[in-house]
């Protein structure tokens, strides 16, 4: 459901999302504090917008501490400071701020990389940690003189941290909205997603060790060692699992399965194309192994239809149907 207006912008709710995304893009100097305060005092509606704005504050500050207070500190970027005033206007105007805030498409916008339905990447980052995108991703990067923070907005990424000769150690921690999984010089992959209308997170070590805590628990980080993986959300860490060797092979375009029931294979492979690709029911249970490239899916398509019991059924270009043949 779309937020409705609660009210119209005003100017003054215009200027005080203008100075606000002029704060979190890291521009505020002592000058443009001082006409920040100026501007603050000079009118009461102006008083009164900037009350607004720091309402909204509480939605932004919803991300761990660190990883809010170094974005504060993110080096300037006009694109970013446009996004941001968008979107404190529309949580200042809406009935529904938390919902708005919630919603991936606007996280998406302000993230620093991403990628589309389909697309992967691969990049280095300043202290020489590899960082793979798979499909539908979103990162924002956050570095300081303490921390190293990767914050997984949607989608999946797979880490391979660089070693660092400093003085002062700086820790590694990819952050969720479910909590944080800190590297122990280590490769690990960090995957999120929704099922049943809940939010979880999947950490998946292939080297080294990861420590890893719910966002709502108090309770001493989970290690996990190589070959393990483990699930949480936010307020609970579940038990620990064998890593299966086949989950990184999308960073090599492949998805690789060994007797997979089709519907969680459909599942899995729709992460991967635009639209709807659903499993009837009557077919679901069939199993498939194998090795398929990721950026063919009407190859792989087809391929079930010649080793299956199975028919592909597309109904328009955004919506296909797994059907008994």
């Amino acid at each position: 459901m779309r937020p409705e207006l609660a009210q119209q912008v005003t100017p003054a709710m215009q200027q005080a999302s203008d100075w606000y995304a002029r704060w979190l893009s890291g521009e505020m100097d002592e000058k443009a504090k001082r006409a920040w305060q100026t501007w603050l005092e000079a009118d009461e509606e102006h008083s009164r917008a900037w009350q607004q704005i720091e309402r909204v504050q509480l939605y932004f500050g919803k991300v761990p501490g660190a990883l809010a207070l170094a974005t504060l500190q993110a080096p300037p970027s006009a694109e970013r400071r446009r996004l941001l005033k968008q979107l404190i206007l529309l949580l200042m105007v809406s009935g529904s701020g938390y919902y708005a805030y919630r919603e991936q498409p606007w996280r998406g916008m302000l993230a620093d990389i991403s990628t589309e339905v389909g697309e992967r990447r691969q990049l280095t980052l300043e202290d020489g940690t590899l960082v793979h995108l798979n499909t539908h991703s979103a990162i924002n990067v956050v570095y300081s003189n303490t921390d190293r923070i990767v914050e997984l907005v949607c989608g999946e990424i797979l880490v391979e941290t660089a070693h660092e000769n400093l003085r002062i150690y700086r820790p590694f921690s990819v952050v969720t909205k479910q909590g944080m999984a800190t590297a122990l010089g280590t490769r690990f992959s960090v995957r999120q997603w929704q099922q049943q209308q809940r939010d979880y997170t999947k950490v998946s070590v292939f080297d080294g060790m990861v420590d890893v805590r719910a966002l709502g628990r108090k309770q001493s980080p989970v290690r996990v060692n190589a070959r393990e993986s483990v699930v949480f959300s936010a307020n609970q860490v579940y038990a620990k699992t064998k890593l299966k060797a086949t989950e990184m092979a999308w960073v090599n375009g492949l998805i690789v399965v060994y007797a997979m029931r089709l519907q969680d294979f459909a599942a899995e492979l729709s992460r991967y194309q635009s639209g709807v690709l659903r499993c009837d029911p009557a077919v679901a249970d069939l199993q498939i192994s194998g090795s398929f490239p990721l950026n063919d899916i009407p190859a792989i398509l087809q391929t079930l239809e010649q080793t299956l019991p199975v028919k592909v059924e597309r109904f328009t270009r955004f919506w296909t149907t797994l059907s008994p043949a």
